[in-house]
């Protein structure tokens, strides 16, 4: 698994669709796995602090329980002008040590609130994906897909 940092360094390309969709939206849908093994589908403001990538939930959304009992995610930032696509997915990991709460706090945007629950994200795939010829006879997909070396 990666962080943030690790994807900008090992696929730059990849990593800078990621990080001005990021920018553009500040959204992106997360999707988690629920108690009944079902994809479940959120909004969230994910952000980066130090080359790592974050979400904050309140402690009572459905997306946080997820999270705690299953760290599978997929993380997809809507698309940018020329459709373009960028998807993570990998292992959330709960910061639970008050010293990195308090960091994040410190660093990341003003919407935290102390009680959230804070989740860094390691990465076990990133992708993108633009179309060529939209419109047209022809259309087709470009992909990218970068998996961290094991």
């Amino acid at each position: 698994m990666a962080t943030w940092r690790e994807l900008l360094a090992a696929q730059p390309e990849i990593g800078a669709v990621g990080d001005a969709l990021l920018e553009k939206h500040g959204l992106a849908y997360l999707a988690t796995v629920r108690v009944d093994g079902s994809p479940r589908v959120h909004p969230v403001c994910p952000f980066i602090i130090d080359g790592r990538l974050y979400v904050a939930t309140p402690r009572t959304s459905p997306k946080a329980r997820d999270q705690l009992r299953d760290p599978r995610y997929v993380l997809h930032l809507p698309p940018g002008a020329h459709d373009d696509e960028f998807r993570v997915r990998g292992r959330a990991r709960a910061v639970v040590a008050e010293d990195a709460r308090a960091a994040i706090r410190a660093q990341g945007p003003q919407f935290l609130k102390d009680d959230d629950h804070y989740f860094e994200y390691d990465i076990e795939e990133a992708a993108t994906a633009y179309w060529e010829h939209v419109g047209q006879p022809g259309t087709y997909p470009v992909r990218r897909v970068w998996r961290p070396a094991r």
